[in-house]
């Protein structure tokens, strides 16, 4: 059995979005979602799992390796190893520094963007944040859903459990992740760089895509438990 959502109200420009899709829908309705703004889509990879440090609350402690952005024309990359050789050829790479990020992160919010991620509240900026010692990330972390929006969020509200990224792609876009979390710091320690930012970067498009997805179409899916 699949979910499916219908957003039908931005929250910025209050204008009607989604559609009705017809037929009988299991699932959750809700009445307002964003509509395409500028949103740009982040992920971010580690060099060591939680287990290692402690668990998931001990984010200072997490090894970043390479972060990625996607806002749906041009990707960017940060790392601090040769990550190029897989990158679509318009990625800019940047350093892995947060002075770099933190000023990207700062533009993009102050000119009115979107911040995007699955899990995005609860691992990515807090580990740019600590680990990184990145503030703007906190400063971020602390917008309204305007601004922030955490995909795995609004579906473990709806839903009641954690929706993976593979599982909401794989039944709202057919599409799959390039390799596993798990694999991604396995790869880092093995020297291949340049798939863990591939990997990375495609996560970050896949997010971008499941949320064009839900504005363009009016749902999205996943599988119920």
């Amino acid at each position: 059995m699949k979910t499916a959502f219908w957003y039908t109200e931005c929250l910025i420009c209050k204008s009607e979005i989604g559609k009705d899709i017809g037929g009988r829908v299991v699932g959750t309705y809700l009445s307002k979602m964003v509509c395409l703004c500028e949103g740009c889509a982040h992920q971010i990879e580690t060099g060591n799992f939680s287990h290692e440090i402690g668990g998931w609350g001990q984010s200072h402690m997490f090894e970043p390796t390479v972060v990625a952005t996607w806002d749906g024309d041009k990707g960017i990359v940060y790392a601090n190893e040769s990550v190029s050789k897989y990158l679509p050829e318009n990625t800019e790479v940047k350093p892995l520094h947060p002075k770099v990020i933190g000023e990207d992160l700062a533009k993009h919010v102050s000119e009115g963007g979107m911040v995007l991620g699955h899990n995005l509240k609860n691992f990515d900026l807090p580990i740019i944040r600590d680990a990184l010692d990145c503030w703007t990330a906190g400063d971020i972390m602390a917008k309204s859903e305007e601004q922030v929006f955490d995909t795995s969020a609004l579906l473990r509200s709806i839903v009641g459990h954690a929706v993976p990224l593979s599982d909401a792609c794989y039944h709202t876009l057919a599409k799959g992740k390039l390799m596993n979390s798990h694999d991604a710091p396995i790869e880092w320690r093995k020297g291949n760089y340049d798939k863990v930012a591939e990997y990375c970067l495609k996560d970050a498009q896949l997010v971008y895509e499941l949320w064009e997805h839900g504005m363009n179409e009016g749902f999205v899916k996943a599988r119920c438990r």
